[in-house]
């Protein structure tokens, strides 16, 4: 599978690991900034070895397969925080809101915190869950594209996404490390 291609149908070929996923719908102006950050993330030529992206589009509870084999999880999407639009906010873990009945933020959240809250009540969980919104300026505008306040947040949106991606392949070597260490005693 390769980190372009799109659709949980794909979940046998991947063996887990890190999944990077856009949320969003690109026909609806800045709701696609899910699936244009994966698109700019995977130009930038970056993305860590063992780590794949996909555009998870609004296909909600389809994504729960992928969702449930990810050891860590680091999410696009755009988002009402009620902040000022293009401005980024880094979620992590307990801090996005996994429950039924949630005041939805954006569009399709809805969906994806009930695959959230379906892979916790499964009792498969990512290790670790990191959010990357921006506060959108406009979901109105069918067919429109990104605002130009969204847009001008992409290359930070990316840039935290690329250093959190790191921090984990960081965390991962430490504890490989340590393994060894206590193996080799």
């Amino acid at each position: 599978m390769s980190g372009a291609e799109s659709g949980a149908e794909e979940v046998d070929a991947w063996e887990g690991g890190i999944l990077v996923l856009g949320v969003g719908n690109v026909l609806w102006a800045d709701e696609g900034f899910g699936p244009a950050a994966v698109a700019r993330l995977l130009a930038t030529g970056k993305l860590p070895e063992g780590v794949e992206a996909l555009d998870g589009g609004t296909q909600g509870l389809y994504l729960l397969p992928l969702i449930q084999s990810a050891r860590r999880l680091l999410v696009f999407d755009a988002v009402d925080f009620g902040r000022e639009p293009g401005q980024v906010v880094v979620l992590r873990d307990t801090e996005i809101p996994v429950f039924f009945g949630q005041r939805p933020m954006s569009l399709h959240q809805t969906a994806f915190t009930d695959v959230l809250a379906a892979a916790e009540l499964t009792g498969k969980m990512p290790e670790k869950v990191t959010l990357v919104g921006v506060q959108l300026a406009n979901i109105d505008d069918w067919g429109g594209g990104l605002t130009p306040a969204v847009a001008g947040a992409m290359d930070e949106a990316i840039r935290i996404g690329l250093n959190e991606l790191a921090a984990w392949a960081a965390e991962g070597r430490e504890n490989e490390q340590s393994q060894l260490d206590h193996a080799g005693r």
